[in-house]
């Protein structure tokens, strides 16, 4: 038995390798259309993240700092959240029988995710394999530091498109902005992952993946595809010493990030791809956007 700062409870851990080749890959939302974002557009929300020129995260603006426009038109803001409003993130955890070789290095990245959670966060632990059970009901991040939690890599199967579907329920009831963070090796079962894409999307619930999977696998397309669809990203990590700094990454992501929305002003139903773009009223600032376009339904 190994107890981790977290205080998560492991009951079979062991040294890990991968077996691939690949190195890191953090997937950045860009304007390719790899496939539709399709929205009901009554009202659509982008997260933004905006940087100085010296990289660092500029995290006191409001809502007279952006500019929002859709196919080149103005658009006006309708709802803003600054940067210090809290996150509700559920952490998903494949516990089925093929992650026991990753489960050491897990819990270490988790720890490292976990102490970089603001006070006004909250956080939720979920584990699946044939069916999803709550490991950890929602906390705040300083409850969920000290919170004894009991999880094994003893599942059977994994329904990882079923799990991601219920994730999507579960978050939505929630209030305020929100994000999920899916750890898996992909592995699936054939579940109806287009069904289970869509209602992400529609949620504009942002999933971010973890996968200890070769990058080039049939589940990594799949978590790519889905990450970039919701306006999150999927990585894959080489060794273990990637793991803590990519939870970090993701941290830091949410805990510096602005959500803006939007009606807008065009009707939807054209089914035609829309490109938004928002602007810092500073030229000196950048930005980076969670979506960049969808499809009006």
């Amino acid at each position: 038995m190994r107890s981790a700062t977290l205080l998560f409870i492991v009951f079979a851990a062991t040294s890990w390798a991968f077996a691939q080749n690949n190195t890191p890959a953090p997937l950045r939302t860009t304007g390719d259309d790899q496939f539709q974002v399709v929205l009901n557009a009554t009202l659509v929300s982008v997260d933004v993240g905006v940087y100085d020129r010296n990289e660092k995260a500029v995290t006191n603006l409001g809502k007279d700092d952006f500019r929002v426009f859709e196919d080149g038109v103005p658009q006006r803001i309708k709802n803003f959240t600054p940067v210090s409003a809290g996150y509700r993130i559920l952490l998903l955890i494949d516990h089925s029988r093929s992650m026991d070789r990753y489960w050491s290095f897990l819990l270490d990245g988790l720890n490292v995710f976990m102490r970089t959670l603001r006070p006004q966060d909250k956080v939720a632990i979920a584990t699946f394999d044939n069916n999803v059970e709550v490991a950890m009901p929602w906390r705040s991040a300083i409850e969920g530091n000290t919170e004894k939690v009991g999880i094994a890599p003893n599942g059977v199967g994994t329904e990882i498109w079923n799990s991601v579907d219920w994730a999507v329920r579960e978050v939505s009831h929630s209030d305020g902005r929100k994000g999920v963070i899916v750890f898996t090796d992909g592995e699936d079962r054939g579940e109806d992952f287009d069904k289970s894409m869509k209602h992400a999307v529609e949620s504009e619930i942002p999933f971010y993946f973890v996968g200890v999977t070769a990058e080039n696998s049939p589940g990594a397309d799949r978590m790519k595809k889905f990450a970039l669809a919701t306006g999150g990203k999927a990585y894959f990590p080489k060794n273990a010493n990637e793991l803590g700094p990519l939870y970090l990454s993701i941290a830091r992501e949410l805990g510096t990030s602005y959500t803006l929305s939007y009606s807008p002003m065009k009707p939807p139903g054209d089914n035609k791809l829309r490109r938004i773009e928002i602007r810092p009223i500073d030229v000196r600032l950048h930005l980076i956007q969670s979506r960049t376009g969808y499809y009006a339904k």
